[in-house]
């Protein structure tokens, strides 16, 4: 398990990304080689856009307490990628031979823990990150709820959270 490398240009790119759309989540990748990042996906969350019902990721419960909800109140409490976002990514970093190294959300009212939903999507996605030609990721929080952000880098694996080393220059 090694360790990210960030410079500080991309995580102050991160951080303006979780205080830009505040009060929701943000998303995104970050993308490198050999541990090191060198390039930023701002990503789309679809949470804030469109109905829950359609979320698969979800279980029935969670997807009954989505859609009680405004799409704002929606994007504050959960995030999942446009795919479209995604893809030109995934063909960005192939085209400049990068690899995926991260996946990056904030969470804009709560620790830089990943929650129920994060650490189930994460496992869920074990299988699929093999199967389009990309590594399993570190996840990173970016934490607002108490002003200054508190960024933390995790391994999830099989249900189980792990922290993750993370540099930065």
């Amino acid at each position: 398990m090694t360790e990210v490398v960030i410079p500080r240009p991309i995580l102050d790119d991160m951080i303006a990304h979780a205080r830009e759309l505040a009060p929701h989540e943000c998303c995104g990748l970050l993308a490198g080689t050999e541990g090191m990042v060198h390039r930023l996906y701002r990503i789309k969350n679809i949470v804030a856009l469109e109905g829950a019902h359609y979320l698969s990721s979800f279980d029935a419960a969670k997807i009954a307490h989505l859609e009680r909800l405004s799409p704002a109140e929606r994007a504050e409490i959960a995030f999942v990628m446009d795919m479209q976002d995604f893809s030109l990514a995934k063909k960005d970093m192939r085209q400049r031979g990068l690899d995926l190294l991260v996946v990056y959300h904030s969470h804009p009212h709560d620790p830089a823990r990943p929650s129920g939903t994060d650490i189930k999507i994460a496992t869920d996605y074990e299988e699929i990150w093999p199967k389009i030609n990309l590594a399993v990721p570190s996840y990173l929080l970016i934490s607002l709820m108490n002003g200054e952000p508190e960024i933390k880098n995790y391994w999830i694996k099989s249900g189980h959270v792990s922290p993750a080393p993370l540099v930065i220059l």
